[in-house]
């Protein structure tokens, strides 16, 4: 076998290996990941992130609120000037992990992580949350 053929056999494998061991990166260099950003929420390594456009206090109590509202059982919050995070657990005990960060006076980033591996419409489901409590507070 010349190894031109080799090569054209081996490549693919190659390459799907990679991205596996790259994970989000392999999206953004095939332009997976433009998309994602544009609307202002990605989703990379079982976490989502959305930024919201409200000052980071009150995205903060809006966080809470909606995780009160989907009944999932907050164990420990921790907040100052530059993060604030919430720990707790769905019903079923699977953990969640809330953080917030300031991104610019009027607009707020909320990252959410469900489990070990992540739960993207778990996810989404509380940043859905998160904006209604903060068009309610409005």
């Amino acid at each position: 076998m010349r190894p031109s053929h080799w090569l054209q056999r081996v490549g693919p494998i190659v390459l799907l290996l990679m991205a596996g061991t790259l994970q989000g990166c392999a999206l953004i260099l095939l332009g997976g990941g433009a998309a994602g950003g544009a609307a202002g929420v990605a989703y990379a390594k079982g976490e989502l992130e959305q930024v919201h456009a409200a000052p980071y206090d009150r995205v903060w109590d809006a966080t809470l609120s909606a995780l009160r509202t989907l009944n999932i059982a907050v164990s420990d919050t921790q907040k100052d000037q530059i993060s604030a995070k919430a720990v707790g657990a769905r019903a079923d005990g699977t953990a969640v992990v809330v953080t917030v960060l300031p991104v610019t006076k009027d607009s707020t980033s909320v990252r959410v992580r469900i489990g070990n591996f992540g739960d993207r419409p778990g996810s989404e489901r509380i940043q859905g949350q998160v904006a209604v409590m903060l068009k309610e507070g409005s």
